[in-house]
């Protein structure tokens, strides 16, 4: 059952060709920073950008915002401080910015399809490509006329570690919302990155493709609908469309993205956690921050990672339930630092990455049986362990919202 909708912007919600939009603000941001720090050439500032975004689109590093990789290059490559330089862009996004709104054109449906989903309670995010801050990302939300506050999530240079077209970048996307792939759908124009890495994530898909465009199709991709954005609406308006979608099934090329898309959301969730919320109880029942994120760490090292271990090393081997976590307050956690454990996690985390890293498709599914779960086999018992970050970085989620 369909819960949660992503949505493109440019080309999918805002008519916004990318070539002379992209074109435009690069060239109009070289001309701003190069009137503010007239010793460096056009030139310098023209290269750093493009090599930033190039950087940060090849980024695989789930502990590096978007924006800390792009900062870090066009440092480099400018010998600026980031103290200095993002004051400027930030002025320019406030002065200049807002003048590239003539570039674009409202698209009609957009407005009332986005209300629709809202009203008829699924979670709504802007799944736009985030190589743009997000004051600039903002903006454009609001020319095509969403209002921001009401979406649950809008993805931009500054609150994401993945850029499309990396199936991580969704699986970032879907973990902060709470939800799991074949829950949700991604919408978009562009098939390279809208489409096939959400398809490859799990998520059901539709393809806005403008009339007689033609329809790169391939036996490994399968979308759910094209058509326009109009064509979309009376779908699902019309004809309640989003409620005959089948998930998609798990495959093995899932579970990486999906592994390293909860380290990113993990971490887009804790980063800047005040020391004192680590240990609040919103409730005496319920878990802290820090012992949730502890619960993660020790569940890696001692369930999550040896299970698996198990199953690629002994024929149909029996797995056991863990044992119970403790329960609220029973650990002594005086002196932990909650954003070491979150690094910790992280690292634990991608050992196990290593550890399915090239398997063969047979040892995916390498048999297993499991003291709850029955017969199970490699690949969903890995499942099974991207679910366990969700739910506890769904708890973690909530439990902040009810420290602040």
């Amino acid at each position: 059952m369909i819960k949660a909708v992503l949505l493109d912007l440019d080309e999918t919600l805002l008519k916004n060709p990318p070539s002379q939009f992209v074109k435009t603000y690069v060239s109009k941001l070289v001309y701003y920073l190069q009137q503010h720090f007239p010793h460096i050439e056009s030139a310098v500032f023209l290269d750093s950008i493009y090599q930033s975004t190039k950087s940060t689109i090849e980024n695989q590093d789930a502990l590096r915002f978007n924006a800390d990789v792009f900062y870090d290059e066009i440092t480099t490559q400018t010998n600026l401080t980031r103290s200095d330089i993002t004051p400027i862009i930030q002025n320019f996004l406030q002065e200049i910015y807002p003048t590239f709104r003539d570039l674009t054109q409202v698209i009609p449906t957009a407005k009332p399809l986005v209300e629709w989903l809202l009203a008829h309670n699924y979670a709504v995010a802007i799944a736009t490509n985030p190589l743009f801050p997000h004051q600039a990302t903002i903006q454009r939300v609001q020319w095509a006329g969403i209002h921001v506050d009401k979406v649950w999530f809008i993805s931009s240079l500054d609150n994401t570690h993945f850029t499309k077209p990396h199936a991580a970048y969704y699986e970032e996307i879907l973990s902060r919302l709470g939800f799991e792939p074949d829950e949700a759908i991604m919408i978009g124009d562009d098939w390279e990155n809208d489409i096939v890495p959400a398809a490859n994530a799990g998520l059901n898909t539709y393809w806005v493709n403008p009339i007689g465009a033609s329809h790169p199709l391939t036996d490994t991709i399968v979308v759910n609908g094209i058509g326009t954005l109009e064509d979309l609406w009376q779908a699902i308006t019309k004809e309640n469309w989003l409620e005959f979608l089948s998930p998609n099934p798990l495959t093995s090329q899932q579970i990486i993205p999906r592994y390293l898309g909860n380290i990113a959301a993990l971490h887009g969730l804790t980063y800047e956690i005040p020391e004192h919320f680590w240990h609040q109880h919103p409730d005496p029942n319920e878990w802290s921050p820090l012992e949730i994120v502890v619960h993660l760490l020790e569940s890696e090292c001692q369930v999550q990672r040896p299970r698996l271990e198990v199953i690629l090393a002994e024929e149909n081997p029996f797995l056991v339930n863990p044992p119970t976590p403790p329960a609220p307050y029973r650990t002594d956690l005086n002196g932990v630092d909650g954003h070491s454990v979150v690094r910790q996690f992280a690292a634990e985390r991608l050992k196990t990455i290593s550890l399915l890293e090239g398997l063969k498709d047979d040892q995916w599914i390498r048999s297993a049986r499991h003291s709850v779960f029955g017969p199970t086999n490699l690949l969903e018992m890995a499942a099974f362990t991207a679910r366990h970050d969700r739910l506890h970085i769904n708890q973690l989620c909530q439990t902040l919202g009810k420290c602040l």
